[in-house]
């Protein structure tokens, strides 16, 4: 506010100026001057409040909005050490028998793998953002990282969610490459597969797949779950942002995974984007990436 009075003050002589230019009544030339001096000092006055409130109020939303992210990544990091700590102790504490003691071990790895993968989204979002640089890209077989992030998931969700893979290609070819950070690439449709299972409630049915579009490969992953309405279909992509939806679904998350995605594909030059027909209608997301040939080496 200071800065704008500072330069009207600096102004106020071809303010001046340009006022006397007006033909006035010349009885009342002077009161208008003043009047119009004092009408331009008060609206840079409301514009620099006015600026000042929408900054105070926007940082305001994003320091609330960090708390509860940070307040929810520290849940998800505390809900897998606690299973990891009950496993351990019951192993230490009482006589298990051998099938017990791998059904625990089994257990505890997975805690740990969902461990990682959440320290692994923080970092990657941290690096993402200020060192894309160094980022090493490679020739990568997309249909095989896919169906290995697929097969994973299976592993782990199998019980409760049904799954289908499909690799659909008009000239049957069975591979495709792209150009890539493979480490990234499986993070992304991690991240992807995993939010498709949270938000679809137990019995429910995900299908995954690869397409050829021209020179472009298109993976989409297709749940029945909750669904997004049409108008935040872009705003889920945005780091920290999180879709309220009435459910029985109780999600916990970081905030950071479609963010992460978005940066992903953002790297790699192609597009990411979701479709869905609105609240309890299912979601999509297709990742679009440069298809390489399957003699090419760049």
């Amino acid at each position: 506010m200071f800065v704008w009075i500072r330069w009207y003050i600096l102004r106020s002589q071809e303010i001046n100026s340009l006022i006397e230019k007006i033909s006035l009544p010349t009885t009342s030339s002077g009161q208008w001057v003043i009047l119009a001096q004092g009408c331009i000092l008060m609206g840079f006055i409301l514009i620099a409040l006015y600026m000042i409130f929408v900054s105070q109020r926007r940082l305001s939303r994003i320091t609330k909005m960090q708390d509860t992210i940070l307040s929810s990544v520290t849940h998800e990091l505390k809900t897998p050490l606690a299973s990891i700590r009950l496993y351990a102790e019951t192993m230490l504490l009482r006589s298990v028998s051998e099938d017990e003691k791998k059904k625990f071990l089994r257990r505890t790895l997975s805690e740990t793998e969902r461990l990682q993968r959440l320290i692994d989204t923080v970092l990657i979002s941290a690096r993402l953002e200020s060192d894309k640089s160094s980022l090493a890209h490679i020739r990568v077989n997309l249909s095989e990282l896919f169906a290995n992030s697929c097969n994973q998931v299976k592993d782990r969700f199998s019980e409760s969610r049904s799954f289908d893979f499909q690799l659909n290609s008009p000239n049957d070819e069975k591979e495709f490459f792209v150009w890539g950070n493979p480490y990234h690439l499986s993070m992304l449709f991690d991240n992807l597969l995993d939010n498709a299972v949270k938000y679809t409630e137990k019995g429910g049915s995900i299908v995954a797949g690869i397409l050829q579009k021209k020179e472009v490969v298109q993976v989409f992953i297709k749940d029945n779950g909750q669904g997004i309405e049409k108008n935040n279909l872009k705003k889920v992509f945005k780091k920290f942002y999180r879709v309220e939806r009435n459910s029985k679904l109780k999600v916990q998350g970081s905030g950071l995974g479609l963010s992460v995605c978005h940066s992903i594909v953002k790297e790699h030059h192609g597009k990411l984007y979701a479709m869905s027909e609105g609240l309890n209608k299912g979601t999509t997301f297709y990742v679009e990436l440069q298809r390489l040939s399957p003699n090419s080496r760049r």
